[in-house]
């Protein structure tokens, strides 16, 4: 399971606007136009010729063709005067560089997408293209709905899209493949974003006299230290950032279980080669009760069972925690707040530890949560694919960034929001790290792409003494978060979930009795309510419940793969 891999891009939406100091706005190097988009000959079915054996990618289609597609919206999105969903930069673009006339059969806002889609898949009518989850994409194969686009894929795929869409590992593309065949795009997006690492105080550990932290033992002293020594001058200051929602990317138990090689909530390879759902193994009792003893020992605070986000985040930025569990996003939320605060507070990444002292592996994120299909019958399939070439044209293409189709500095807009079909180089982050880290040692900014140089202007400024961009240099700059998730690929230090496909009929039916029940049993034993061997009723119940029988699916599911 274990896998050397890149990845990239921001998972979460947060954060889309956090990778450069203007909102994640481009800049063009070059022609607008991507390269091959002039009209070529159409062939008899109406697609552009073929060249070379193969179709051409951006190729224009000479009479036009209308695809139909469905589209939601979200609350921030706004559009300039005469403008909208159906009428933008990008929708102009597909008519006017592809040929293509793209028309929203329906839009709906953001929170309603997923039930007017589930509503168009059982009435057997949906557009031409639709994006949906795992869970719709199954009912679609299942009700034979869409099409098979292995084929289309290979032929009309750009080289930049075919290598961009298997950048993640495989991972998009084996939640996409059905009995050996592309069922549907996967709109892919960041993995490694997903890992875990260690946020300290490194001011105070250097007030307590100690090094970060080589072994879990060593978590536990620094936390102890931390306990004890009261460095940040708070008369109460707890080891380790603990919240209610254990699993969460921040100041949740995963980073310490995966150090203990126990993987929660992911179904990872057993000694048997089977597939085995991580919270009921036993490295996952051997974590519970290593977080148990320093519950008990006072390094957790006693209350964590009812905080939520928000409350931890006070008393890490109130200086209270000095350590937690996290992820690369922690740079910008909510650490910048607590150096606002205290303009002491230097809080360094670190990766996990383990037990011995060897590498720890980090479970990582499923990547693509969303995918294109084309409707069974469809006309026209291979224009879901153009359309996906274009987009990544516009973002990655030779001639940089193409600035028309992206963030407008003038007005705050979001024009990449309109875009019907999109991917993400899950090597981007990293991208920009390294980027980031050459031009620091050159002192130059030459060969960068717009993200790389956008992210390196703003640690220089920081570097200058501008403080606003204290939290671009800790997630971007040569000791910053994605060092870590560079030193995690670097080394293969990535564990990847086994189960990518959509919730089992059993899971379906039991998952949220089972997600309760272990939740309430992992927050008792950490709290130290109940005793460690309730893990072993635990799972048993699970299994009885309909743990076992979510097992075999699981494991039916990868034997189909």
């Amino acid at each position: 399971m274990k896998r050397k891999m890149g990845y990239g891009l921001i998972a979460v939406m947060l954060l889309l606007s956090a990778c450069s100091s203007n909102g994640g706005g481009g800049e063009a190097t070059g022609s607008a136009t991507p390269s091959g988009s002039e009209a070529s000959a159409p062939s008899e079915s109406g697609s552009p010729a073929a060249t070379g054996g193969t179709q051409d990618p951006l190729g224009k289609y000479e009479t036009p063709i209308e695809v139909t597609t469905a589209r939601s919206l979200g609350s921030t999105v706004t559009f300039a005067e005469g403008e909208s969903l159906d009428n933008n930069v990008w929708y102009r673009g597909y008519q006017e560089d592809l040929g293509i006339v793209l028309k929203n059969e329906w839009t709906v806002p953001e929170g309603q997408y997923g039930q007017k889609m589930n509503v168009s898949i059982a009435s057997g009518n949906i557009p031409d293209i639709v994006t949906v989850d795992l869970t719709q994409l199954q009912k679609l194969i299942e009700s034979d709905m869409i099409m098979d686009l292995t084929d289309v894929f290979e032929q009309y795929a750009s080289e930049l899209t075919k290598t961009t869409l298997s950048m993640d590992g495989g991972v998009g593309w084996t939640a996409a493949t059905f009995g050996g065949k592309k069922m549907a795009l996967p709109s892919t997006a960041s993995v490694i974003d997903g890992t875990q690492m260690i946020w300290i105080r490194e001011d105070w550990l250097k007030k307590v006299g100690m090094d970060a932290p080589k072994t879990i033992d060593d978590v536990w002293s620094v936390a102890e230290a931390f306990v004890k020594q009261k460095p940040g001058g708070q008369a109460k200051t707890y080891g380790l950032g603990l919240g209610k929602d254990i699993y969460s990317g921040y100041g949740g138990i995963g980073g310490l279980a995966y150090g203990l090689k126990a993987y929660p909530k992911a179904w990872v390879a057993g000694a048997d080669g089977k597939l085995a759902y991580g919270s009921v193994q036993p490295e996952m009792k051997e974590a519970l009760a290593k977080l148990q003893e320093m519950f008990k020992a006072g390094l957790i605070d006693p209350e964590f069972g009812v905080y939520d986000a928000n409350k931890v985040n006070e008393l890490i930025t109130s200086g209270q925690i000095g350590m937690f569990y996290g992820q690369h996003w922690n740079a910008f939320w909510p650490l910048p707040d607590g150096f606002k605060n205290d303009p002491e507070a230097n809080w360094m990444p670190y990766p996990i530890v383990s037990a011995d002292g060897s590498s720890a592996s980090s479970l990582a994120g499923n990547g693509a949560v969303f995918f294109y299909a084309v409707k069974k019958g469809a006309k026209n399939p291979e224009a879901l694919v153009k359309l996906l070439n274009y987009s990544l044209e516009k973002q990655y293409g030779p001639n940089g960034r193409d600035k028309r189709f992206f963030n407008n500095e003038d007005t705050n807009m979001n024009l990449y929001a309109y875009a019907a079909v999109t991917a993400q180089d899950p090597l981007q982050n990293i991208n920009i790290y390294r980027g980031v880290k050459q031009a620091l040692e050159s002192k130059s900014d030459a060969g960068l792409s717009f993200d790389a140089k956008d992210n390196y202007e703003s640690i220089n400024k920081y570097l200058a003494g501008d403080e606003a961009f204290w939290g671009s240099y800790k997630w971007s700059g040569p000791e910053g978060a994605l060092s870590v998730e560079d030193g995690y690929d670097n080394n293969g230090q990535v564990t990847l979930n086994g189960f990518l496909g959509a919730p089992t009929e059993t899971m379906l039916k039991k998952g949220s009795t089972l997600d309760t029940l272990e939740l309430e049993t992992f927050t008792k034993i950490i709290l130290n309510a109940a005793s460690i061997d309730t893990f072993d009723t635990f799972v048993a119940n699970w299994n009885k419940l309909g743990g076992e029988e979510i097992t075999n699916e699981v494991n039916e599911w990868a034997a189909s793969k």
